[in-house]
């Protein structure tokens, strides 16, 4: 269904005249990241030196190092284009959602013309070419209904095989999904390259604190009728993680968010007049695709022993499976080529068939956020129970009344 449906889009003609009176202010939470936001400022200058249209504000989040030192003394030179917001525990460090919608109030509530204001959601290691900025401003200025948009995302680095496979993942894989999505009408925001025309945004505090506070973003945008639309030619690039470790520990975090989505969210989907059936169906299967992967990994895995015990009788069929999956690596391969014009050719091939490792690492991870998911659940069910206790049974009680009670 992908391949058939998942090709990319035309890409969107510039013209500057038709954008003129857009504003766009860049929202970017940072904890810690000293390391990274100067770069992430001086790129910024560079790329938007022709747009005094677009600015950055930073959000620093009660950071333990010198994020928020660094930020003030290169903000003096940058001519008021880069602003620094500051939060303060206790109030700071409860969520990415919470430090956007604290940003929101402070700096997107007190603009007047909303219809022409842009908010966009970068991460702290991000960076975008100039046309791809006024890629973004186009989309909206061309489409007055359009209310959220998603850039394609790619990462900036690829020195290794982690990297480069990540690469692959969101410059084919997810181009792909997000290609389908734009068909079906239901294109979800990523996180990092996500944009919001303010005016439509009916909640003072629009994310949520979710995990995956991005996919529930645009899952509330959906269930209230808005449109989204995927923009695979603006991109935003960000780091690649290089290491195993840090790595399933990310889609862990990922994969928990989108539990979260599951049991908050699912119903409300399947109920929503303004979602078409086969967006819903999509959406639930993605929502559900934990459980599919913790099904088909153990399926997989056992399936792979049998084979090998029994080789003599079954090595036709893994041989025809085995050359079925490099097909379609093989496939996925030449696309991430010609799009990212790379020319690491050996790494590629290896790539193609050391396709299914990098799939495995992602199993762990989905363990590990089931793991995560059920803790948390007997927590608060403990929780429960012991203020139960304490008042004597009065909390059921009262549980009853409200629920009775509306």
């Amino acid at each position: 269904m992908l391949l058939a449906a998942g090709q990319n889009g035309k890409s969107i003609e510039l013209e500057p005249l038709l954008a003129k009176g857009y504003q766009l202010i860049l929202l970017v939470p940072a904890m810690n990241e000293e390391g990274i936001i100067e770069q992430t400022m001086r790129l910024f200058l560079r790329e938007t030196a022709n747009l005094p249209n677009v600015k950055m504000v930073i959000i620093d989040d009660a950071s333990s190092d010198d994020t928020a030192l660094l930020v003030k003394n290169f903000s003096k030179q940058a001519g008021g284009r880069i602003q620094l917001l500051q939060r303060q525990l206790p109030q700071a460090q409860t969520g990415k959602g919470n430090a956007l919608n604290w940003a929101y109030q402070q700096v997107i509530l007190d603009n007047r013309d909303r219809d022409h204001l842009i908010c966009g959601v970068l991460d702290a290691d991000a960076y975008m070419a100039e046309e791809s900025y006024q890629k973004v401003i186009q989309y909206f200025a061309q489409d007055e209904k359009l209310d959220l948009l998603q850039t394609r995302v790619g990462m900036l680095e690829t020195r290794n095989w982690l990297q480069i496979m990540q690469d692959i993942e969101f410059t084919v894989i997810n181009d792909l999904i997000q290609n389908t999505r734009n068909r079906l009408g239901n294109a979800a925001a990523s996180g990092n390259g996500q944009f919001i025309r303010v005016s439509s945004v009916t909640a003072q505090r629009p994310w949520g604190n979710a995990l995956l506070e991005d996919f529930e973003f645009s899952t509330r945008f959906l269930m209230e009728g808005k449109k989204t639309l995927y923009a695979g030619d603006a991109v935003v690039y960000q780091e690649a993680i290089d290491k195993p470790r840090p790595f399933i520990k990310q889609r862990a975090r990922w994969t928990q968010g989108g539990l979260d989505c599951l049991f908050g969210y699912w119903s409300r989907v399947l109920r929503s007049p303004f979602i078409n059936l086969p967006a819903k169906a999509e959406m639930t299967f993605y929502m559900l695709l934990p459980f599919v992967t913790l099904f088909t990994g153990i399926a997989s895995l056992a399936v792979f022993v049998f084979t090998l015990g029994n080789f003599d009788d079954y090595w036709r069929l893994l041989a025809v499976i085995v050359g079925i999956n490099l097909t379609f690596n093989a496939y996925i391969i030449v696309q991430y080529q010609r799009a990212s014009h790379t020319r690491q050719y050996g790494l590629l091939v290896w790539t193609v068939i050391t396709f299914a490792i990098y799939n495995c690492l992602l199993y762990p991870a989905i363990v590990i956020a089931f793991c995560k998911k059920l803790a948390g659940g007997l927590t608060g069910l403990r929780r429960h129970m012991e203020l139960r206790e304490k008042s004597g049974g009065k909390t059921h009680e009262k549980m009853e009344v409200n629920l009775n009670g509306g």
